[in-house]
């Protein structure tokens, strides 16, 4: 992803800066803050409405994936309710027709996933360019001097936190 070379980039620069001998007073000086990046993006409200719209999308899928489940889940009690008074015969039917369900069940949710993934994948890359705007945009305001990854912290206080300031500007993005 490039938002994680981005961030490595950052982190780079900020351990050479250290390891070539960063003045004491240089670094307090400094101004850090930390940025959540796809929680930036989450907040977009663009972004949202994107996501509905693709959820929406597979809506029938879902809806079939639904389906076999519960008739998954039908026959499985039927088997168990009635398997004393079944024959063999019938109860190997009713444990294929489950195994069918099942597998069937399983390959459309794992395309589900998929799809979902590759369409969610593409609104975040499609993005991208006006997140890195807004951050820089926020950057400058905030005369950054270091940006951290807030995944990357292991501890930050809320007012060095950018995210909010980010996803604000990207909501005013028409």
């Amino acid at each position: 992803m490039k938002i994680n070379r981005l961030i490595t980039a950052f982190l780079l620069v900020f351990l050479l800066s250290l390891s070539l001998g960063v003045a004491a007073n240089d670094f307090k000086s400094a101004r850090v803050a930390v940025l959540d990046w796809q929680g930036a993006l989450m907040e977009s409200t663009k972004v949202k409405d994107e996501f509905k719209k693709a959820e929406q999308q597979l809506s029938g899928e879902q809806a079939r994936a639904r389906q076999l489940a519960e008739e998954g889940r039908s026959l499985q009690e039927r088997l168990q309710r009635d398997a004393s008074i079944m024959s063999e015969d019938e109860r190997r039917k009713a444990a294929q027709q489950i195994e069918q369900k099942t597998q069937e069940f399983q390959f459309i949710a794992s395309r589900l996933q998929k799809q979902l993934q590759e369409m969610r994948q593409e609104i975040v890359e499609r993005h991208r360019p006006t997140l890195e705007k807004a951050v820089n945009e926020v950057i400058e305001e905030y005369k950054i001097d270091i940006l951290l990854d807030r995944q990357a912290v292991a501890f930050a206080r809320p007012q060095f936190d950018l995210t909010q300031a980010v996803a604000k500007k990207l909501n005013k993005v028409k």
